[in-house]
């Protein structure tokens, strides 16, 4: 999907918004109905059992402050707030107090507020902890780091997309121009992405496998979630639990959203479309909640209406329901649904509407992804928990891309006449999972104990295609041709077709036990896998240090070996790949985690990483690869976060990566594809009042390393083919694009009008248009590279709520 970017730029839409808010302003004349709202408090201890007895303490902008008390259900509520900012307050003797620092109350609406209180040492209980700072992984590394839903709502730079909001943590890295990220030199397919504690890798749309090389490589452009559907996410770069396997860049946990006390709906109108959501009470059973989003993007329109026209129709749509009910106080059962269609049109059309005809290729892709999931938690004993998810998923899509021939000189033909090569390539992807995970947790004289174990079956049904001989003017040294003087590739048949057509197994099974000694942590982990695919067993070792030096200061060592298994399209790509290892990483790192004052801390982290088994990039022209990579990682992240107070926060980055690879072919080392060697950002957030929030960030890379190459003129001449230009890589990551550096604004709004409230945002990417892409499009009929010019791209959300008791 070429161009995606292009969505939100240029003067067509900027003046569309400015007429958009005079509109608005016109239809909704400024008239406040007064009112007020709730807040209902859930209290409980690291054992996820009700804490009773604690002093809850809620305080508005004003100074205006109430005082509650949690019941033996844990739970305390304060009603007729003025709708507002409050800050929350939760003190229990011989627990450390926690602060809720920014909850809004809105009105009409019982607002859900959920505590967690650590138990304090018995001479040391002064410490005050920001209540999110609680639910990020306290046995691990002190890089694991947790991000409420409003931060990531709000977060400059995102839009209206949560995965485009987690710049601020250690070692993570987004340039903004896709839905993904990169950690500590890996690449965007090497996260290991939960929802709802679920393994789930679709969680972008167009993450395209034909096409332009940037889409390929790019990971995908938009989240499937809208942004008020996730609660939280807890991320970790690396030394997380035995409990996690599949993939070993990083552990991204996302945290679904299971339904507010009260009712309240929203739509969200976009250019692009329509955004429905009711998040409430079920209507069904009186202790069921439920969070249900509808939405459907036509960005085809979006392109005509901007007159961006040669980029093509994608259109997507998500359906997302989850339902959480509790059975009784030790029982709670939760049901997710994830219908996620999309599709993805080029025709000659667009191609015609191309600057100079540039852009020929042709894309038909349709993909259909449904996500069914079912999470028991059942609580035991004194602090025991027991875990059980059951979940099917299915993907089936189907990718085909051609070309077309708009010029027969002197004259440009019509478009019925265009000659056309349609579905050359067909690459055919069918997934089907069934699995469960179960996991146990309880307390023992040691610590605590975990131990669990997941099983799923995967049934694989991939193809491709290719129609007839295909000549392919961008190439590597190494890829094969028959005569090596040949300046293109042939694509044939008889090299490229190919099927994976199997079903297999994988389990795992894990234990853990946290030793506790005084102020000492010790978490020793082990991790079986097999993989059915690979025919193998693989081992997992996990260790973590943590020393409590001080209620302020904490030093953290882990290492562990983590496996990930190759992507399918790899494994289908040639029958050679069918039984591909799984790539190995052995991790170690060392950091501290130090309380500066009341407001700011400092994260300091070194880390090492040994590379083996890697999947080596494979063949253009056969598709085959192995197991033949090596390499290393190292580096060392900073982190400086002030937390939020007094209506503000700021957190600074910087990162230091050392990821070199070598395929073992003779060519030696090379800088890996996703080795920004140098990276900072900055930003801040300043809740100005009730309404208005501004936040800014800025963020500066060195260039990614690339591969010089070579332009060869008239390519097809010996063969009599038409004037054709061809691009080879002659070297292999060895030069660097340029640096990459960025600014983003944005300022929310809210406000209530006589029966909803008005929700909007304006989020500024790249206020002074540095360029945002290092790609360089080849254009095989002129022998140009051409750059992607860097453009401001101005995003407006608007959103009218209404709530109701």
């Amino acid at each position: 999907m070429t161009g995606v970017r292009s969505l939100f730029e240029g003067n067509h839409l900027t003046h569309s918004i400015h007429r958009l808010w005079i509109i608005l302003a016109l239809l909704f004349p400024f008239h406040v109905a007064a009112a007020s709202g709730d807040i209902f408090i859930t209290v409980t201890g690291e054992d996820s059992r009700p804490l009773s007895g604690v002093s809850i303490t809620i305080e508005s902008r004003s100074g205006e402050v109430h005082i509650a008390n949690t019941d033996t259900s844990g739970t305390a509520s304060v009603s007729g707030l003025n709708p507002g900012l409050f800050k929350i307050t939760a003190t229990r003797k011989g627990f450390y107090k926690v602060v809720e620092p920014s909850l809004r109350v809105i009105r009409d609406r019982i607002n859900p507020l959920e505590l967690q209180m650590r138990t304090a040492d018995n001479t040391e209980n002064v410490l005050v902890i920001v209540a999110d700072a609680l639910k990020s992984e306290p046995d691990g590394p002190v890089s694991a780091t947790y991000l409420k839903g409003e931060r990531l709502r709000t977060a400059a730079g995102s839009g209206a997309d949560v995965l485009r909001a987690l710049d601020g943590v250690p070692g993570l890295i987004s340039t903004g121009d896709f839905a993904n990220f990169t950690v500590r030199g890996r690449g965007p397919r090497d996260n290991l992405i939960l929802v709802d504690g679920i393994p789930y890798d679709k969680v972008v749309h167009f993450d395209e496998n034909v096409g332009e090389q940037e889409d390929i490589n790019g990971g995908g452009r938009f989240s499937i979630f809208a942004p008020s559907l996730i609660s939280g996410a807890e991320f970790s770069p690396g030394g997380w639990s035995a409990r996690y396997g599949g993939r070993n860049g990083s552990l991204l946990k996302l945290d679904l959203a299971k339904g507010a006390p009260s009712p309240s709906a929203s739509l969200r109108v976009d250019i692009a479309g329509l955004e429905f959501i009711y998040d409430g009470p079920s209507g069904i059973q009186e202790d069921t909640s439920l969070i249900f989003t509808a939405r459907q993007f036509d960005f085809g329109r979006v392109f005509d209406l901007i007159d961006e026209k040669d980029i093509g129709n994608p259109v997507m749509t998500d359906v997302i329901l989850k339902t959480h009910t509790n059975i009784d106080i030790d029982n709670t059962l939760e049901f997710l649904l994830l219908h996620t269609p999309e599709t993805d049109e080029r025709n000659v059309s667009h191609v015609l509407a191309s600057e100079n005809f540039e852009s020929r290729e042709l894309l038909d892709t349709e993909q259909k992804s449904n996500l069914l999931g079912i999470n028991w938690t059942h609580l035991f004993g004194d602090d025991g928990q027991w875990e059980n998810r059951f979940y099917m998923r299915r993907t089936d899509k189907t990718s085909q891309e051609g070309e077309a021939f708009p010029n027969s000189m002197p004259i440009v033909l019509p478009e019925d006449q265009v000659p056309v090569r349609k579905n050359i390539l067909t690459q055919r992807e069918d997934e089907k999972e069934i699995g469960w995970l179960s996991n146990l947790t309880f307390s023992n004289q040691f610590g605590k104990f975990s131990a669990g174990l997941s099983v799923s079956e995967l049934d694989l049904d991939f193809s491709r295609t290719l129609a007839d001989d295909w000549y392919r003017y961008e190439y590597n040294t190494t890829d094969f041709r028959a005569d090596p003087s040949q300046r293109y590739l042939v694509l044939t048949p008889a090299d490229t077709n190919a099927v994976l057509l199997r079903k297999e197994i994988e389990y795992a099974i894990y234990s853990e036990q946290v030793f506790e000694v005084g102020d000492w942590n010790f978490r020793a982990g082990l991790r079986y896998e097999y993989d059915g695919f690979s025919d193998d067993s693989y081992i997992s070792p996990r260790l973590a240090i943590n020393y409590h030096y001080s209620p302020l200061t904490r030093f953290s060592l882990t290492a562990g070996t983590f496996y990930q298994s190759p992507r399918f399209l790899e494994r289908a790509a040639d029958s050679m790949n069918n039984n591909l290892k799984n790539e190995r990483v052995n991790h170690i790192s060392a950091g501290f985690n130090y309380r500066l004052n009341k407001d700011w801390d400092l994260l300091a982290e070194i880390y090492y990483q040994q590379l083996d088994d890697l999947v080596t990039s494979p063949d253009v022209v056969t598709g085959e690869t192995g197991n033949n990579g090596e390499g290393t990682s190292k580096g060392f992240d900073i982190v400086v976060n002030r937390r939020f107070n007094e209506s503000w926060s700021a957190n600074a980055v910087y990162s230091y990566n050392n990821a070199t690879l070598d395929d073992r072919d003779g060519n030696g080392e090379y800088d890996a594809d996703f080795n920004y060697e140098h990276f900072f950002t900055v930003g801040a957030n300043w809740e100005i009042d009730d309404r208005w929030h501004f936040g800014f960030r800025w963020k500066y890379a060195t260039g990614r390393p690339r591969d010089d190459f070579a332009i060869y003129q008239d390519v097809l001449a010996s063969v009599g083919g038409p004037l054709r230009y061809s691009q080879e890589f002659t070297t292999n990551n060895t030069l660097r694009w340029d640096d990459f550096h960025t600014l983003n604004a944005r300022l929310d709004y809210r406000r209530p009008f006589d029966s909803f409230d008005f929700i909007a945002f304006i989020d500024v990417l790249n206020v002074y248009g540095s360029s945002a892409t290092d790609e360089r499009e080849f254009n095989p009929i002129t022998g140009e590279l051409k750059e992607e010019e860097g453009e401001t791209i101005p995003i407006i959300g608007i959103r009218f709520e209404k709530t109701w008791n």
